[in-house]
């Protein structure tokens, strides 16, 4: 076989892995969506969802948990997505609590989708992975992030700043999706908004 071919091969390789893969989170999600207390899933299951064997729901994700922690990232990025960013200039009250009001709501409507996998064997490597990507996007995309970064000495302290307040602020969102007698989540975008730009340092 020579390095052409081998390239061909890869080129309609990826592709069809891709699919593969892309079909197995929209199963999985359709199934969390619809997912009852006690009842439990399985790969026949999601494997037969999304048409394809069990052997390539193994190959991509190695197991169930990994597959579900796979869906909850990738719909959880599709939602930050979804909500526009602020303008330049807006202020930090008035921008954090537009787009926390829409994150909260969409979160509230698929509440059975994200306790069921915070609720999961894989729920601790879920928290993770949400704790730093929200991290991530409060240091690079909002307004919290130069006021930290003028505040703190490296950037390793920037980061860790923005973890503790990841990590608050998923506690208190799951603490509120648990909660059937919540706040509206309005009211819960104002309280997140004036705690996070304290703990950041935003008195303005």
């Amino acid at each position: 076989m020579t390095a052409a071919q081998s390239d061909e091969e890869a080129v309609e390789v990826n592709p069809r892995a891709e699919r593969s893969r892309t079909a197995l989170i929209e199963a999985m999600t359709r199934a969390l969506d619809a997912h009852e207390l006690g009842s439990v899933l399985s790969v026949a299951e999601i494997s037969r969802a999304a048409g394809v064997s069990r052997p390539t729901l193994y190959q991509h994700f190695g197991d169930l948990p990994n597959l579900m922690r796979a869906a909850a990232m990738v719909r959880l990025v599709a939602l930050f997505d979804s909500v526009p960013e602020p303008d330049s200039g807006v202020s930090w009250p008035e921008a954090s609590v537009t787009v926390l009001r829409a994150l909260l709501t969409e979160l509230e409507y698929r509440r059975e989708f994200y306790l069921a996998v915070l609720d999961s064997t894989v729920a601790g490597d879920v928290r993770e992975d949400v704790i730093e990507f929200l991290a991530t996007r409060i240091v690079d995309v909002t307004a919290l992030g130069p006021v930290m970064k003028d505040a703190e000495p490296t950037r390793e302290d920037v980061h860790e700043k923005a973890l503790f307040l990841a990590a608050g602020a998923l506690w208190r969102t799951e603490r509120w999706l648990r909660d059937d007698e919540s706040e509206p989540a309005e009211q819960l975008a104002d309280r997140l908004s004036r705690i996070l730009a304290t703990a950041a340092g935003v008195h303005d």
